[in-house]
């Protein structure tokens, strides 16, 4: 592309965040970066939004007083430019699996994207050693030269692109990792921990295979979101945000069976 492409950058972490300033500096010499980012850390809140909320403009950006949903409207409807990408994160944790990377704030805000006919790059980085913890600002090395890549291909897509978004997870400490392209993971084995004062917890062991403390075999194949990030390699998973639907002609049945009473079969 001969003009530098514009860019919105954005995050579930907070605009105080050590991975969206990296990927900020990681951008800055190649594109017009505006980043626009919740003011505080709104992990975990998938695709919500806000029916108000207030900005503060900073020297850095726009401080959204909302859900990083939230920080995309404002990028897109209310900022007078024309954006050609969206990118999301860094976060400090992965995003894998196909029932976990909707919950996801920071993959969630490429998927809005997604929606508002904008392509997203979702970023994530990850300790396939050390499991889950803070990373220095020399650590997301990696996952600064992957984003600046992604949207110099992505844009040279263009209409041929195929993809909505993509969900990438990036790992940490590997020299020099090669890219793998994956679908996710499909695993959901959901149980309940009742705790000392009464309440219950609904949680799953997705990442337990990745916690090196814990002693559970992963069995994903190769071409996986998870089996990928377990082997040092760097998880680029391409997705679309429509919920696509099967043939309709094979559910005919369900409709024309049903009886007024609504008891089973005419």
């Amino acid at each position: 592309m001969s003009a530098r492409p514009a860019v919105l950058l954005t995050n579930d972490d907070g605009i105080d965040a050590t991975g969206i300033r990296a990927l900020y500096d990681a951008l800055e010499s190649v594109t017009d970066v505006t980043m626009v980012a919740p003011a505080t850390d709104r992990s975990g809140m998938s695709r919500s939004d806000s029916s108000a909320f207030t900005v503060e403009e900073r020297a850095e950006g726009y401080a959204v007083h909302g859900t990083p949903v939230d920080c995309v409207h404002f990028g897109r409807g209310k900022l007078e430019r024309e954006f050609d990408v969206v990118v999301s994160g860094c976060n400090d944790s992965p995003n894998l699996g196909a029932h976990k990377i909707e919950r996801s704030g920071t993959v969630c805000a490429a998927i809005e994207a997604g929606f508002l006919g904008l392509p997203g790059i979702a970023l994530s980085l990850y300790d396939s050693v050390t499991g889950s913890r803070e990373f220095g600002r020399d650590e997301y090395a990696d996952a600064e030269r992957i984003t600046r890549y992604l949207v110099r291909e992505t844009l040279e897509l263009g209409d041929r692109r195929p993809f909505d978004y993509l969900n990438v997870n990036v790992p940490a400490g590997e020299s020099d990792p090669r890219i793998r392209i994956t679908e996710p993971t499909y695993h959901f084995d959901v149980r309940i921990d009742e705790r000392p004062d009464g309440t219950y917890r609904a949680w799953d062991h997705f990442y337990d295979p990745l916690d090196p403390s814990v002693d559970v075999d992963l069995t994903d194949p190769v071409g996986t979101d998870r089996r990928a990030v377990a082997d040092g390699e760097v998880s680029i998973t391409p997705l679309f945000v429509d919920h696509r639907t099967p043939e309709l002609d094979a559910l005919e049945s369900l409709a024309s069976g049903y009886s007024s009473d609504g008891e089973g079969r005419r």
